[in-house]
Formats: C-alpha cells, sequence, structure tokens
C-alpha cells in the first residue's frame, strides 16, 4: 500500500525580500532560480472538490526556455493553527493539454486560475519559496516541522506576519479589506506581464495570453 505524502508548511507575510536574500546567502541556502507559473484549478460545476477542502491543480511553471508542468491532488487540511499540513500527490506531466482535456472529459472545469512569480531556495531540508502575486508578497516554507521553525529563525522570519492560510483564503482577505467583491481568480495584469518576463529573462510569445489562459481546444 502506498504511503500518504503530507505537505507541511507555513507563509510569513510581509517579509522584506532583498534582506532575506542576503540571509539566505550568507547562511549558505542554494538557490534553484526563479519562474513564473500559472495555475488552473479545475472542480466540478457544482464545485464539489472544494465543499470537501480538496483541491486538484494543473500547474506550468515557465523558467526562460524551459516549461514544466505538474497535476496536484491535496486533500482536506489536518492542522491549522501553526502549519498548514495536508495530503498532497504531485505528478509531472508532459502534455498538459491532453491532461485538461481528460479532466474536462471527466466532467472537471477550469473554476479559477492564478499566477505567480516563484524564487526557490533550499536551507537543510526546507524549501524557501519568495512569492509574488499580484496582491502580495509572501515567503512559504516548507519541510518538516522543526526544519521550519529553524529555518524561520535562523532567517529572522519572526518579524514577519505568520499566516497557514492558503493563497485563495489571503486573496478573499485583501479584497474583502479593498471593498471588491470574492473572485476565485488573481492573475497579473495584461500590461504587467512583459515587464515580469523581461526581469526573468523570458521572451512575450513563450508566454502568450492565449497560450496560459486557454491552452488551446479539447477535440
Amino acid at each position: 500500500m502506498p504511503s500518504m505524502a503530507l505537505e507541511t508548511e507555513r507563509k510569513y507575510l510581509a517579509a522584506d525580500f532583498a534582506a532575506l536574500r542576503a540571509r539566505l546567502e550568507n547562511c549558505g541556502a542554494r538557490s534553484s532560480g526563479v519562474h513564473f507559473e500559472h495555475n488552473k484549478i479545475f472542480d466540478t460545476p457544482d464545485n464539489k472538490l472544494f465543499a470537501r477542502n480538496l483541491m486538484l491543480r494543473l500547474r506550468t511553471q515557465y523558467q526562460k526556455e524551459h516549461k514544466r508542468s505538474l497535476l496536484t491532488f491535496k486533500g482536506p487540511e489536518r492542522e491549522r493553527e501553526q502549519f498548514k499540513v495536508r495530503e498532497e500527490h504531485e505528478t509531472e506531466i508532459a502534455d498538459p493539454q491532453a491532461i485538461s482535456c481528460i479532466l474536462e472529459g471527466l466532467g472537471y472545469q477550469v473554476r479559477a486560475r492564478y499566477e505567480k512569480i516563484r524564487e526557490i531556495w533550499r536551507w537543510q531540508d526546507v524549501e524557501i519559496a519568495l512569492d509574488t502575486l499580484p496582491f502580495l508578497q509572501a515567503v512559504e516554507l516548507e519541510g518538516e516541522k522543526e526544519g521550519i521553525i529553524a529555518a524561520a529563525l535562523q532567517l529572522e522570519l519572526d518579524k514577519a506576519h505568520l499566516s497557514v492560510k492558503n493563497y485563495h483564503q489571503l486573496h478573499q482577505e485583501w479584497l474583502a479589506r479593498h471593498h471588491m467583491p470574492p473572485a476565485l481568480s488573481f492573475v497579473f495584469q495584461e500590461d504587467e506581464r512583459p515587464a515580469l518576463m523581461r526581469r526573468l529573462g523570458m521572451t512575450d510569445p513563450m508566454l502568450s495570453d492565449q497560450q496560459i489562459r486557454e491552452g488551446g481546444v479539447c477535440r
């Protein structure tokens, strides 16, 4: 019987990325670069997965001329005090469009989309992600609980605001603070993307709006 994979993480909000990068370098953390990612959240038309706190996600990461796609299933959250813990199963896929068509054929639809720029570092056994979203900058630490605590202290993240909420929940709070209606998706504005791509050394044709948002048509 296969073992269950558990994802354990926490986020830190309002961290100074420049100062954090300096601390990461000083403590010997290793960088694996930065990428742009576009995520599609699949669900039934009546959102049965969301109602059960389940998630089915198709993620595509773009890093210069390299593209990588991952299909992820996440189970219900198990702990919410100091850490977010949930079951996670993930696999790399060669043809994201084919997977999209398979999921649609099974009755799932794209119910939400979100984008972010993610810069990944690793210190000991902890993955540290510096995330830039359309509405927020956050640091996400993933690993064993003891390692996450040690990394947060090493990087002086105790001065930042700790959160175990996911980005959807943080987005709803941001919308409410700005007196805006609820929305499931959060993507960069069209006039923002070219500058973001140049920052990552990418060219626009690789990330055309049609390529990202539509991903082809199932036939």
